[in-house]
């Protein structure tokens, strides 16, 4: 079965365009993952993936892909064969995210305040925590953990001198899941970091967190995290931010969006980028 590549994000792009052998590492019902030899990233699939860094969105998706992990995928005249499936890239248009966010001050006050009476899940949980002290809910031992490490970086982030707090490495690998919720929300800080111009800072929470996560999270995880690092990630949290960043009423599809993703990976997300925003706003 061949299926046309129509979209591809800057890190998918970058295992397209080395051509080189790769194994597919994870299979899911509608995607699937591959490590090429040079140890690059890209997961492929339908188009309700939705356009990310690591992710080549295909026009179509088959119910049953037949493919396995660990099958080996071998391009071939352009084409990138796996078992039964050919992926063909060769008219991908590229995706990135905008650089950074217009904003002012009161628009993204209102934005947190509007986006902390939204229902939440996930890590989302701490939200109105975070923008207005809330009490935080109750929850179990994960939660809790993950709860006391958001509310001390976003201290952290209101005067980001040294390290962050000891407490912050509990994120690192926190949760079950492709992605850790713990490691969601240090990519959504980084990504709200580099959108709302502050690079410096940005900078120096991925100089402290990149080598700890190397060893400390799943090679998929660690790959969205470098990603994050860069500012990217998916559309839906992107898009988010920029309707929070205007108090734009297109927030609450922004989240819905977000809230498709993963078991409550985008609420996780949204959760970290929050902590780094109640600094930028306040």
């Amino acid at each position: 079965m061949r299926l046309a590549v129509t979209t591809a994000g800057s890190q998918a792009r970058r295992l397209i365009e080395a051509a080189q052998d790769a194994t597919v590492i994870a299979v899911f019902a509608r995607s699937l993952y591959l490590r090429d030899t040079a140890g690059r990233l890209a997961c492929f699939g339908g188009p309700g993936l939705g356009e990310g860094p690591l992710n080549a969105l295909c026009a179509a998706w088959p119910d049953a892909a037949a493919v396995a992990a660990n099958t080996t995928a071998r391009w071939d005249s352009g084409v990138l064969r796996i078992g039964q499936l050919e992926l063909d890239p060769k008219r991908a248009r590229g995706w990135r995210p905008e650089p950074e966010v217009s904003w002012n001050g009161p628009m993204l006050e209102r934005g947190l305040v509007r986006l902390a009476a939204i229902p939440a899940r996930g890590l989302g949980l701490a939200i109105p925590t975070l923008v207005a002290e809330a009490p935080l809910p109750a929850g179990d031992r994960f939660q809790n953990a993950a709860f006391a490490s958001l509310l001390a970086l976003a201290t952290w982030f209101r005067d980001p001198a040294g390290e962050p707090p000891v407490t912050v490495a509990t994120l690192i690998g926190l949760g079950s899941g492709l992605t850790p919720a713990g490691d969601d929300a240090l990519g959504g800080a980084l990504i709200a970091l580099r959108g709302f111009g502050r690079a410096a800072d940005a900078d120096r929470l991925a100089g402290w967190l990149m080598p700890r996560a190397r060893g400390g999270t799943s090679d998929i995880s660690f790959a969205h995290l470098a990603a994050a690092a860069d500012g990217e990630g998916a559309a839906a949290l992107h898009d988010t931010l920029a309707a929070l960043a205007h108090d734009d009423p297109s927030l609450a599809d922004g989240v819905a969006r977000l809230d498709r993703i993963g078991h409550s990976s985008g609420w996780d997300a949204l959760a970290g980028a929050v902590a780094a925003l109640v600094s930028v706003a306040g």
